[in-house]
């Protein structure tokens, strides 16, 4: 046989057993992974978590894999990838619930399964414990950092309205009851209107204008997330009001910086995501290695004006 060619036979006899070796060596070469299944992907609030999750998972020696629904409302979805992470060899989850009630039986199979679960941005829907806790904002105080700020905005008293409250995403109901009780000590305050919310921008605005319309001596809308935010802001906008009602909002969102420097939104209230992230992740963690979950987290919030917005950018992201 010619040299070349057993060259080449000893050399492909090489190749294939190189490449039929790698599949089993790989999974042993592979960190341990957790999961982080947020209610979407590519906007701000999320993203700052996924960077917070990411570094606290690659400082434990861990693989952070990250998926997500494309949309906020889409349930089938965080399910579909709730049960593909129960079927890989995920160490723990973290997860930003679309819809909390609906996630409960999948919820429970990750408890059932001693898989520590980390609920973020809301409670749990089920009672925490040794295998289920919650990173989430301190919804209190984001209430009464924008209750404050609208009293300083009404100083002789006036009609207020809050849109965006979604049952879905409880952290709204809660902003919204919270601020209702805290305004019901000033009699010089009306609210005259609570509306429902929705995760789409045009929605928003639809819901926004409608309160608008409704209500013509209104002073100051209270958007209870940002797309209600956003949705409010162009509503505002197509009625040319945006010197008669002022809007004060919550959560990041792309544009809030810009909008709260040239005065289309007056005021948001935002947390620090990333923190949120790291937290969560390093919580999950340590269940991991043994230890028994912390009981539910709070995160600070903070109220971002035109004044303090450049101050602030870097802890609200």
């Amino acid at each position: 046989m010619p040299s070349r060619t057993l060259y080449a036979l000893v050399l492909g006899a090489l190749s294939g057993f190189a490449l039929g070796a790698l599949p089993a060596l790989h999974p042993r070469l592979r960190p341990p992974e957790i999961t982080f299944i947020p209610r979407t992907s590519g906007t701000l609030p999320t993203e700052a978590m996924h960077r917070g999750a990411n570094r606290a998972a690659r400082e434990a020696g861990f693989r952070l894999y990250w998926n997500a629904p494309t949309r906020e409302d889409d349930v089938d979805r965080q399910i579909f990838l709730m049960s593909n992470a129960l079927k890989s060899d995920t160490k723990g989850l973290i997860l930003g619930p679309t819809n909390g009630l609906a996630l409960t039986s999948k919820i429970n199979e990750f408890v059932a399964r001693r898989i520590p679960v980390v609920v973020v941005q809301t409670d749990t829907p089920i009672p925490s414990g040794r295998y289920i806790t919650s990173v989430a904002t301190d919804q209190n105080e984001v209430s009464k950092l924008v209750a404050e700020r609208i009293l300083s905005i009404l100083d002789g008293g006036g009609e207020v309205a809050v849109v965006g409250v979604d049952r879905t995403a409880p952290e709204t109901v809660q902003r919204s009851r919270n601020f209702i009780a805290y305004m019901s000590s000033h009699p010089t305050i009306r609210m005259v209107a609570q509306h429902s919310g929705t995760s789409f921008v045009p929605e928003a605005e639809q819901d926004a204008g409608e309160v608008l319309d409704r209500f013509p001596r209104l002073k100051v809308l209270f958007a209870v997330s940002a797309t209600a935010t956003e949705g409010a802001k162009f509503a505002i906008q197509r009625r040319g009001l945006s010197g008669t009602v002022a809007l004060v909002g919550c959560d990041n969102y792309l544009v809030l910086q810009t909008d709260l420097r040239e005065g289309r939104v007056d005021s948001a209230v935002t947390s620090d995501n990333d923190q949120m992230g790291y937290l969560a992740a390093s919580a999950l963690l340590d269940a991991i290695r043994g230890r028994a979950l912390p009981p539910p987290q709070r995160i600070g919030a903070h109220l971002l004006t035109r004044d303090n917005v450049d101050a602030q950018s870097q802890v609200t992201r």
